[in-house]
């Protein structure tokens, strides 16, 4: 057996947070020798207990204390370490309590510049990441349950399986059949730590989670994984497989569900009692808590003569990755103290009689949706003497709306695969899940988002990438939520259009990935995209014609760009399979203007829209396996003035804006495909000649959904069905005054607003599809790109700024934070005598998250209030990644840099003598910009550490 997850349902300890723990033990001071120990004492269980609270990211008010028991201090080559494991407080409340599982609640901590560090989490038992020598001698190291392959263990499981009776003898064979059958299967992308936990199971039994952002494509079970720790997903998916029905709607992604079936079905449940059977499952848990939260829950494959069992458990980490575990000839009493001592365990049988028939479902839905459009999904249920009580939905990205109907809506905001799940709910409690894969294709835009990975791998805060020209070649424009940087990237573009594209590139493991699309000074098509390992640039087959517009779409089998070529047709090139090939899409069509290329997505593939002969506009798209053009009649007259602007409506049709013949904005929409049918409307607003246009569709603000950290309830404790996700329409154009404008349908009809920017042209808009994300307008003037934007709906407040002309310097990245009005004036100080401007100190704490979380940032927390609220958001300020109060995703280096650190931390820029706060933040900020401290300066005043106190202010 190897080291195990947690299968918590709460809080996981993020990858970046473990990389960055290491990142501080290289950048803090030298070990402390074995003449420094600090003990066992109340004083090292108080630092601890702070240490694990930081490294986790949960409330203090989670945490009870340390596990009796479990407290080592020791020294091994000058360096203290500790191991100790936590419980849970009573008020934590049974979600909270489940992050605590599966050695969740053990942490390892390093001794560090007078401060304990967690270093990782895991297994008691295993001591994981603890000196060969300290395990030894604290009775943890035992190489016959802390290590192992999946290769021998799906060879062991295979011999198993093959030994078991040919003809299968109830739910309980059947239940250990399946679990045999899944040994190896493993995590899509293969991970060696926690972070990202992406698994099937949690997909096919609609776990709390359903966020497949950042997961991979599992090809044995067909589905889209999700991230979620997911042993008590494992094994609700194999009760179900074998046909249990009973209370099936009670199991959820906590091991401690289990349990609580079993008080259900009247079994007695007694610690360290009775004879395991095969098919049942084992429910692990420290006496204290026993029905509040458990350990681990796995599956009972075997029973040995002499008296040990065989196990398959979900959610175990081996040295190449996550998987379902096989371990053999254990004895439960000694392997239940790998979670602790004094751990129980408790014997959970699935029902021996006649089950219940499940619910009869059916389930429909798109195979190919659309970005930014409605998706509908319908699903039917019956049961046999009874009725249907709930339709709890999922959608792989992470968003749900509250949809618990038979009939829902969703809107998905990110191209890629994602698997829909319903699960059926009968009045007497069992179910039947169905899952559905769903293709969402995406198109270019202004700018290219993608999620934060940073925390929780969650699908909101997103970062923007727009790629602009610069004096160097290309560059991007970044955006984290609160700050708009400008970082030089490769690639060398000539003067025409550059495409922004977001999809999970296979390159980059399957995550969001930003991709720019160009026509490079040698003529060539090229793309930039940011690699694994940082941005990478090629030359792709293609000669885009000079000045031509570039457009392209994530479709189901990889990019395709668009552009008029050399020669002066319409061509694609595209990807798949790692392979590019480029073709002409309707040789010897009409002419276009390559300019004017604009490109819409729908279901059945791209729309491409140009302007042709006398002002005409022509639009393409493949027709049976054919590309064919046509015209598209106005009821005014098509002008060629300005430019086209494409976007798919709410219902998943191809629509252009445009200006008529006559000047006022018109709209035509495609109403019966290409056959012919186009509905073509006048829209309110003039555009001045030669403006440009953009339109996109938007989530309207009374759209039902649920922030990322609130989970939806489980199966069987739902509420009714929440509204279809509404759309809005919106068209950007620039006034004769030069001001942009714009036009936009809520539903209501069409109506104008003028925006506070100027603008010589608009060059492109923004409203990625979830709630609290901002619709944005980008436009140009001759010093720059400028954006204006509003959290609200386009009637609302909009506000202006100038993006960024030139690739930040260091110093440019350099951040004050302050909290309280004491703070800021220490830090303005700080900043003055650095030679940063003022402009680079903030009171946000937003924005203070924003910087510290995208990693572009070297972000100083000046003063006790600002590293209370950065390291433990005790006031519970609201935060752009809705993370719950009492906890963040954040760290801190106390030492002083002058270079960038990895994204989570922060420098402590608070003196542990309040009154030195203002020349500690000076040292420090002088440092990081100078590469020095100032003149005369030999020491920088001792830190402070971040407490579990409100003070200051969030603005």
């Amino acid at each position: 057996m190897t080291r195990i997850s947690s299968c918590r349902t709460w809080r996981r300890l993020p990858g970046p947070v473990l990389a960055a723990l290491a990142v501080i033990a290289a950048l803090t001071a030298a070990p402390v020798s074995a003449a420094a120990s600090t003990g066992t004492g109340p004083a090292t269980e108080t630092s601890l207990g702070q240490a694990f609270e930081a490294g986790r990211h949960i409330p203090g008010s989670d945490i009870a204390g340390i596990r009796p028991g479990t407290l080592h201090t020791g020294t091994a080559a000058g360096t203290e370490w500790a191991i100790a494991s936590f419980t849970p407080s009573a008020s934590a409340g049974k979600q909270a309590a489940a992050g605590f599982q599966d050695g969740a609640a053990t942490g390892v901590f390093k001794y560090l510049s007078g401060t304990w560090r967690l270093v990782t989490t895991g297994p008691y038992g295993c001591g994981e990441g603890l000196p060969g020598t300290l395990k030894t001698a604290w009775g943890l190291a035992d190489p016959a349950s802390c290590t192992g392959t999946i290769a021998t263990q799906r060879a062991a499981a295979k011999r198993a399986l093959s030994a078991l009776p040919a003809a299968q003898a109830g739910p309980d064979q059947s239940i250990a059949s399946l679990a045999l059958s899944q040994v190896g299967v493993s995590d899509t992308p293969a991970v060696t730590g926690f972070a990202l936990d992406c698994d099937p199971y949690s997909t096919l039994t609609a776990g709390f989670s359903a966020n497949s952002d950042g997961c991979g494509y599992d090809g044995t079970l067909n589905v889209e994984d999700e991230n979620e720790t997911w042993c008590a997903d494992f094994n609700k998916w194999v009760w179900e497989q074998a046909g249990v029905t009973a209370d099936m709607n009670t199991l959820n992604a906590g091991s401690v569900s289990f349990y609580d079936w079993a008080q259900r079905q009247g079994e007695p449940l007694a610690a360290d009692t009775g004879t395991p059977a095969v098919g049942d499952s084992i429910v692990f848990f420290e006496p204290s808590l026993v029905g509040v939260y458990a350990d681990h829950v796995g599956i009972v494959t075997s029973v040995n003569p002499d008296g040990t069992i065989d196990m398959v458990n979900g959610d175990f980490l081996g040295s190449t990755n996550v998987h379902v575990e096989y371990d053999t000839n254990i004895s439960l009493t000694s392997w239940a103290t790998m979670w602790g001592p004094g751990e129980e365990w408790f014997i959970v049988t699935p029902p021996s009689g006649a089950q219940q028939p499940a619910p009869t479902a059916t389930m429909s839905g798109p195979r190919t949706a659309v970005t930014g459009t409605d998706s509908l999904f319908r699903a039917h249920g019956s049961e046999r003497g009874g009725s249907v009580s709930a339709y709890y939905w999922t959608f792989g990205d992470g968003r749900t709306t509250n949809a618990t109907g038979p009939d829902v809506t969703h809107v998905y905001s990110e191209a890629g695969t994602y698997t829909a799940s319903v699960t059926v709910t009968s009045s007497s409690g069992t179910i039947t899940t169905l899952t559905r894969n769903v293709t969402v294709l995406g198109a270019s835009s202004a700018v290219a988002a993608v999620p934060s990975k940073s925390v929780w791998f969650a699908t909101t805060p997103v970062d923007e990438y727009m790629f602009v020209r610069s004096a160097g070649g290309l560059a991007a424009d970044t955006w984290d939520g609160a700050s708009w940087l400008q970082v030089a990237v490769p690639g060398d573009p000539a003067p025409g259009g550059i495409a922004a594209l977001a999809y999970p590139d296979p390159a980059a493991d399957d995550a969001m990935t930003p991709h720019a699309y160009f026509r490079a000074t040698d003529g060539s098509l090229a793309q930039t995209y940011l690699g694994t390992s940082g941005w990478v640039t090629q030359d792709l087959p293609g000669q885009p014609a000079d000045n031509s517009n570039i457009v392209a779409t994530a479709a189901a089998g990889g990019p395709e760009v668009f552009y008029e070529d050399s020669a002066g047709q319409l061509a694609e090139s595209s990807e798949q399979s790692g392979t590019w090939t480029t073709s002409t899409l309707v040789p010897g069509g009409p002419a276009i203007s390559p300019a004017s290329l604009a490109l819409a997505d729908t279901a059945s593939g791209p729309v491409l829209f140009a302007v042709g002969p006398a002002g005409t506009i022509r639009a393409v798209s493949d027709d049976g396996g054919s590309w064919a053009s046509r015209g598209i009649p106005a009821t005014t007259g098509a002008s060629g003035r300005g430019s086209l602007a494409a976007l798919t409506t709410s219902s998943g049709q191809a629509a252009v804006v445009y200006v008529d013949s006559g000047g006022p904005l018109a709209e035509a929409a495609e109403t019966g495909g290409m056959a012919g049918k186009w509905n073509v409307t006048g829209l309110p607003g003039s555009p001045a000649p030669g403006g440009g246009l953009a339109a996109t569709t938007y989530l309207l603000p009374s759209a039902v959904t649920e922030p990322f950290g609130s989970f939806p309830q489980p199966p069987g404790s739902l509420t009714p069905s929440g509204p279809a996700e509404p759309l809005g329409t919106e068209a950007f154009y620039r006034t004769a005054s030069g001001a942009p404008a714009v036009a936009f349908d809520d539903g209501t009809g069409w109506r104008t607003a003028a925006l506070p920017g100027t603008a010589d042209a608009i060059t492109g808009a923004s409203a990625y599809p979830v709630a609290y994300q901002p619709m944005q307008l980008f436009g140009s003037t001759a010093s720059g790109l400028t954006e204006d934007t509003t959290s609200g709906a386009p009637s609302g407040t909009w506000t202006a700024q100038a993006l960024p002309g030139t690739p930040a310097a260091f110093a440019d990245r350099v951040v004050l934070y302050a909290a309280t009005p004491a703070d800021d004036t220490a830090a303005l100080s700080a900043a003055a005598a650095a030679g940063l401007p003022a402009g680079q100190v903030t009171t946000s704490f937003a924005t203070a998250w924003d910087d510290t979380l995208s990693g572009g940032y070297l972000l100083f927390a000046v003063g006790q209030a600002a590293i209370n609220a950065l390291e433990y958001n005790t006031c519970g300020w609201d935060n752009p990644s809705a993370d719950i109060a009492g906890s963040t995703p954040f760290d801190y280096v106390t030492r002083p840099l002058n270079a960038l650190i990895p994204a989570g931390l922060f420098m402590d820029g608070a003196a542990s003598t309040a009154s030195l706060t203002p020349q500690r933040a000076a040292d420090l900020v002088y440092f990081a910009v100078h590469g020095a401290l100032p003149p005369g300066v030999t020491s920088v005043p001792a830190a402070a550490a971040p407490a579990r106190a409100c003070a200051g202010s969030p603005s």
